[in-house]
């Protein structure tokens, strides 16, 4: 004798397990964030072999060389996916001339965090061991696994930019599902467009800097080498250069305002 199955799909929760989810659906809500932002140079053609098109590499020389990059230190101590840090390295794109940011590799440290990030946004999220210590001078770094250091970051607050008072920052992301029965067709691939914006805080301009220790083939942030970093955000700058990134440091509140499917593959 036996008794049939009685989950069915009405039933299933938002994420798995389907009937005691790990996390709920988007939006996502931050506050008390701290984040630490290193803009830099790198090279377009090592940027290009890491982006899908019809993404397009935004280069800033004649020659067509040089890609803007970027790698963020966070600290979220309060949000809907649960408290993590995370460390975060990206490549300035456009997509059919719009411009954003394209998510190349994360680390974060909580399970929901990583899960919702990787399951939703496609967002290339692994664990590892990050601290964030906030002194004189904050310091943060990532260990994957812990013991093996990947990067380190180092920031002196310098002062407020009055100008700068909300930032939309628009990500490409590629979500994967791996095919069980064909592990080189994807059950799913699509490009995810998601809007970050950070607002109700304050900007600050800094100095400090950024290093990619190279340790680690399997958590190659080094594939996007930083040849020149910026200097600090310029908090008196006139309104043609605001759009120019600099180093600087967040503290207030981030939200998630969409999350989109843009390409299927």
């Amino acid at each position: 004798m036996s008794v049939p199955g009685q989950l069915t799909k009405d039933k299933f929760g938002y994420s798995v397990p389907v009937d005691a989810p790990l996390y709920e659906p988007f939006p996502l809500y931050y506050e008390d964030t701290r984040i630490l932002m290193f803009p830099y140079l790198t090279d377009a053609a090592k940027a290009a072999a890491l982006v899908p098109p019809p993404l397009e590499v935004v280069t800033v020389d004649p020659q067509g060389t040089l890609a803007l990059a970027e790698i963020v230190f966070a600290k979220y101590p309060f949000s809907n996916v649960g408290a993590y840090n995370e460390v975060e390295q990206s490549i300035a794109v456009t997509y059919k001339g719009a411009p954003g940011a394209y998510a190349v590799r994360l680390h974060v440290t909580n399970d929901m965090a990583l899960t919702a990030g990787r399951e939703i946004g496609g967002f290339p999220k692994k664990l590892g061991a990050i601290t964030f210590d906030e002194a004189e001078v904050i310091t943060s770094t990532l260990e994957a696994p812990a013991g093996l250091r990947i990067c380190t970051a180092e920031l002196a607050p310098l002062q407020p930019v009055p100008w700068l008072t909300t930032m939309p920052v628009t990500y490409y992301s590629l979500r994967v599902i791996p095919n069980p029965s064909d592990p080189a067709k994807p059950s799913l691939a699509e490009l995810i467009q998601s809007t970050w914006v950070l607002d109700q805080g304050t900007f600050w301009s800094a100095r400090g800097s950024a290093q990619l220790t190279g340790a680690s083939a399997l958590h190659p942030y080094h594939k996007l080498p930083i040849l020149t970093p910026l200097p600090p955000l310029d908090p008196d700058a006139p309104p043609a250069a605001r759009t120019t990134p600099g180093l600087s440091l967040f503290r207030g509140r981030m939200h998630v305002e969409q999350v989109t499917v843009v390409e299927t593959y």
